[in-house]
């Protein structure tokens, strides 16, 4: 059964962990994808604003050559109306250098950097003026190598015979493209951390309810273990008693009187511990707290338990004089009783219970220490807790329903105290408890 659980507590994790990988790949193209979409659409816009900058700048040299061109007889070869817009510049290109007026490389300088400055922060970039062999002829630099690793170069032909270009390197243009995709990035780590959780807390949740139907199932079982025995000898007990035969003996009705007594008591006192659990979870309960001798407390315990058990029980005390504890008696005495049953409960044949008691600024500070088999420090973090017991070979032998030591807890929870555990397997266990001597 546990083979099974786990085998599918791994299919689910696995299942769940291959859907959240497969979301953030998806997620991870869907990125991707939109990058390499932005960073064309960037590139398209970068050429455009540089072309529109060389148009500029040769009819901004046009208009301010007025005195060199004649104004009558000067034919533009090349230009029409037809034609694509940088066809015609270059066309008026040519005819400027007819007249000895040439391309500036700074005022297109100036035009590119207002272009530039509209939509984009700092950029750092060349403008060179090249050959037909890329040899270098002219160049202005704003910040760029020319040989830098990542580079964005856009090339454009300023003669109609492709002897001289323009060339304009852009340094780091992906950090143009991260700036524009800073709110998808943003928003993506959210949905990728939301995702990320959410399948968390499944898993969780999903691990959870099988605890949960781990706990019903044992506490159904330790239920059924744990009360057939005396359900059984109370109607057994009954039924001889019904029968009323002359050969009973009143000596026998006495036993069976006495069976039905304890065992009836036995379930009366685990449903009514049911209920005073359920009574401090709701903070419900209503204690009548007082000062408790502490020595006459526990002596009335240790007398009580070698007369009512198979085992043999040897108790020590160690207590300082007139040690007292403020609490309610009823309540306190059921905490020590769950600890020293299960003392004995979990020990060998022969136990020892050794009992310590000081006073330490205000707090008494009770501690019961046994012989027994003892608690794996797995197991300690959690005997507290509702149901839950330590695990042993002999586990299902023992019974229970994994309430004492809850019981023990909310009990002196409620009493503004703690409860600890301290063990060794197969040496020790020792619990101490810590309580406020408030008046």
């Amino acid at each position: 059964m546990r083979y099974l659980q786990s085998m599918k507590r791994k299919f689910v994790k696995t299942i769940t962990i291959l859907a959240l990988v497969a979301l953030l790949l998806l997620q991870g193209i869907w990125v991707f994808d939109t990058y390499s979409l932005i960073e064309k659409n960037l590139t398209v816009q970068l050429e455009e604003r540089f072309e529109r900058s060389i148009v500029e700048e040769i009819f901004l040299r046009l208009d301010s050559s007025s005195d060199v061109i004649p104004r009558t007889g000067a034919v533009v070869r090349g230009a029409r109306p037809d034609k694509d817009p940088y066809e015609n510049a270059l066309a008026f290109h040519e005819f400027l250098l007819l007249y000895k007026v040439p391309l500036s490389l700074e005022k297109l300088d100036s035009l590119w950097m207002q272009k530039l400055s509209k939509d984009f922060r700092q950029v750092n970039y060349l403008i060179l003026k090249t050959d037909s062999v890329g040899t270098t002829l002219e160049r202005i630099k704003r910040g760029a190598k020319e040989k830098a690793p990542f580079t964005l170069i856009i090339t454009k032909p300023v003669r109609k015979d492709n002897s001289e270009f323009l060339q304009l390197i852009i340094e780091s243009p992906q950090i143009m493209v991260l700036r524009q995709m800073i709110f998808l990035f943003v928003s993506s780590l959210i949905i990728a951390i939301i995702l990320i959780y959410c399948l968390f807390l499944q898993i969780r949740i999903i691990v959870r309810q099988e605890q949960i139907a781990k706990i019903r199932h044992d506490f159904t079982q330790a239920m059924v273990h744990d009360m057939k025995h005396p359900v059984t000898n109370i109607l057994m007990s009954a039924d001889l008693l019904k029968t009323g035969k002359k050969g009973v003996k009143n000596r026998i009705k006495e036993n069976c009187v006495d069976i039905i007594n304890k065992e009836g008591n036995r379930l009366l006192a685990f449903t009514n511990k049911i209920l005073t659990i359920a009574k401090f979870e709701s903070h419900k309960i209503e204690l009548k707290k007082r000062n408790l001798d502490l020595q006459e407390l526990i002596g009335r315990l240790m007398a009580e338990y070698p007369s009512t058990s198979s085992k043999e029980i040897l108790f020590t005390t160690d207590m300082e004089d007139n040690i007292h504890i403020h609490a309610d008696p009823e309540y306190m005495d059921d905490v020590f009783r769950n600890l020293i049953e299960n003392a004995i409960k979990y020990s060998k044949e022969t136990v020892a219970i050794h009992i310590t008691g000081k006073i330490v600024q205000n707090h008494t500070i009770v501690k019961i220490r046994d012989n027994g088999i003892g608690i794996s420090s797995r197991d300690q973090k959690r005997i507290f807790q509702q149901y839950e017991r330590a695990f042993t070979k002999e586990k299902d032998e023992k019974g229970g329903f994994g309430l004492g030591l809850y019981y023990v807890y909310q009990v002196v929870s409620a009493h503004g105290g703690t409860v600890s555990v301290e063990s060794v397997p197969d040496l020790f266990s020792e619990f101490i408890i810590n309580l406020p001597n408030n008046t």
